[in-house]
């Protein structure tokens, strides 16, 4: 069999690679190789993996962000099996992804069809065999990233792409210490991943191209906004942008210029309605580059480039923390955390009618 470069596929059975060798056919190696952060040497890499098509997905994290992305490539035809460590998440996979339909206002006649194309497993051996790519969907810490992969690597073809979720560490962190880091993609989702349609799309220092553009062309073809960032960055695009808002919020409330409420009337009654129609790059053009920079060059030196949030870290000293406690910047008493729930997934689903 024959590579997409024309050179001859030595991958044995088991999908692991040998150190292959330039062929006669190719105008340059069939592999790749580059040192890692500890100096050793990646195993050589092939550039072929021989499939032709993703329809069988295994996401490791069953949590908010799996169960989510599990439904949203259900709703596409797709085939998902879920591992998660906690037997209790896996236990609630089943009512989590029905409660999911049922915000997406799933015809009763379809849920059943999405469901069964979900599935979980016991354990990653369990996962493996069944899929043609991995979603690693597990906490935000570097070192549980860094573990999972390790054991998911053990397991699986070194040709088999790895998806990483994760929306504010550098993938090229994520990717210290993989043996094949060239298949590691950052694939980050927007919660809830079956309404948002925004998927954003980045490449490692080490990743190979043809695995970000694969990601990219299977997302499209499930009608997801897919953006392609040129190259690695924190928090991809959209959380950096919204977290810079955030902080410029918080700096609001510590300097007393308002109340939280106040600043999320301004948002929904402003900028939600305007973002929403028209970009902040394009309403740049539409009012004036000249008239951008005449109100950033009086503005951006009030700005907050703050590092600690005094606003937040007074909240959680005092053990609020938001809904789950019954407070936190705003109050949340019995019924709220429906109500705000059911008022996003409305807004979200009335702008994607009418946009």
């Amino acid at each position: 069999m024959a590579n997409r470069r024309g050179c001859p596929s030595t991958e044995p059975a088991d999908g692991v690679p040998q150190q292959l060798r330039p062929s006669p056919a190719c105008a340059s190696p069939c592999i790749s190789s580059s040192p890692s952060r500890e100096g050793a040497r990646h195993r050589a890499y092939p550039l072929s993996h021989g499939r032709t098509s993703m329809n069988r997905f295994g996401i490791i994290g069953g949590g908010l962000m799996g169960h989510g992305i599990a439904v949203a490539l259900a709703q596409a035809g797709h085939r998902v099996t879920v591992y998660d460590a906690d037997p209790a998440t896996l236990a609630s996979l089943d009512e989590r992804v029905g409660r999911a339909l049922a915000r997406c206002g799933t015809p009763p006649g379809d849920v059943g069809v999405i469901t069964a194309r979900i599935t979980s497993a016991k354990n990653l051996a369990d996962l493996v065999p069944r899929v043609d790519a991995v979603i690693e969907a597990v906490p935000e810490r570097l070192d549980v990233k860094h573990l999972v992969l390790a054991a998911l690597e053990a397991k699986v073809p070194a040709v088999l792409p790895i998806w990483s979720n994760t929306s504010v560490l550098p993938l090229t962190e994520v990717a210290q210490g993989m043996q094949y880091p060239q298949r590691l993609v950052g694939v980050h989702w927007w919660n809830p991943p079956y309404l948002i349609p925004l998927v954003e799309v980045a490449p490692g220092a080490e990743t190979d191209a043809r695995f970000v553009q694969e990601a990219c062309d299977m997302l499209d073809g499930m009608g997801k906004a897919t953006v392609r960032l040129h190259r690695d960055v924190p928090g991809f695009i959209g959380n950096r942008l919204q977290f810079a808002l955030v902080r410029e919020a918080l700096h609001l409330l510590e300097q007393g210029v308002c109340d939280p409420g106040t600043i999320d009337t301004v948002v929904r009654a402003s900028l939600g309605l305007r973002w929403s129609a028209v970009g902040p790059m394009e309403n740049a053009d539409f009012i004036g580059l000249d008239l951008t920079k005449d109100i950033l060059d009086s503005l951006a030196p009030h700005l907050s480039a703050a590092g600690t949030f005094p606003a937040l870290d007074k909240h959680l000293s005092a053990g609020h923390r938001g809904r789950a406690s019954g407070g936190g910047l705003l109050d949340w008493p019995a019924g709220r955390g429906e109500e705000v729930a059911e008022r996003l997934d409305n807004g979200i689903r009335r702008n994607l009618l009418d946009p």
